[in-house]
């Protein structure tokens, strides 16, 4: 399994990444707002940023997942999908996504 493919699964599983996004937007927004006028970001900058945030947040999962697994390139996408169902991976990715809460500064 690949990041793409990872990222597929978790988004036919689940609302992580989209919950994910949503909070990274908000963060982002309340971040610009404290901006001076002359350096605030415009939305296509803020989506940016939220992506870029979300791409490391898979990225992170895909390595944890990687080590966990001890998986190598030729390693079967059901024994990827075996270790997430077993271990409740998706369940744990859902209530951390809902505990995150950016400190406002």
């Amino acid at each position: 399994m690949n990041k793409e493919e990872l990222l597929e699964y978790i988004n036919n599983n689940s609302n992580i990444v989209a919950n994910f996004k949503d909070k990274i937007r908000i963060d982002q927004q309340y971040k610009n707002k404290k901006r001076q006028p002359a350096k605030r970001w415009n939305d296509a900058r803020i989506e940016r940023q939220v992506d870029k945030f979300a791409d490391e947040f898979i990225s992170n999962i895909y390595d944890k997942l990687f080590r966990a697994i001890k998986a190598n390139n030729h390693t079967p996408k059901e024994r990827w999908i075996k270790f997430i169902e077993e271990n409740e991976i998706i369940d744990d990715l859902e209530e951390s996504v809902s505990m995150i809460n950016f400190e406002e500064e």
